[in-house]
């Protein structure tokens, strides 16, 4: 990521306690035979949380990332007490950006990370699932 410009992540984060916790909790996700992506999804009051998507560099622009999101979209999709998903990243993450609002995320707001400071401005995107169910 910090080869491309992007600068949400470095060294400290996310580090080995947040991904013991994220399988501890049963929130990471894993894709592919040889663990080719992962991401962390975790649900509070109707609310579906995306964190830390990450694609293997080996299978970068291969379109994995975009088939995580659409599984999750349609599994969530599918859960009556669900009403939102949200996903957040980094205003330089031109990427994930573009595969966010391809999908219908709305970006809602832009905040800065309490202790992340020196990565800048984030941006949290929400996916409204019909009520409609």
């Amino acid at each position: 990521m910090t080869a491309a410009g992007i600068t949400q992540w470095d060294d400290s984060y996310p580090n080995r306690n947040v991904i013991l916790q994220d399988i501890e909790h049963q929130q990471l996700w894993i894709y592919g035979e040889h663990f080719d992506a992962c991401v962390t999804i975790s649900r509070v009051a109707g609310t579906t949380f995306i964190q830390r998507l990450v694609v293997s560099s080996s299978h970068q622009r291969n379109g994995l990332a975009r088939f995580i999101l659409k599984d999750i979209l349609q599994k969530e999709e599918n859960e009556s007490e669900i009403t939102q998903i949200k996903i957040s990243t980094n205003t330089s993450n031109i990427p994930i950006k573009n595969l966010v609002t391809s999908l219908n995320f709305i970006p809602c707001r832009k905040y800065e990370m309490a202790g992340r400071e020196q990565f800048g401005t984030f941006i949290e995107y929400v996916y409204p699932i019909s009520n409609c169910k």
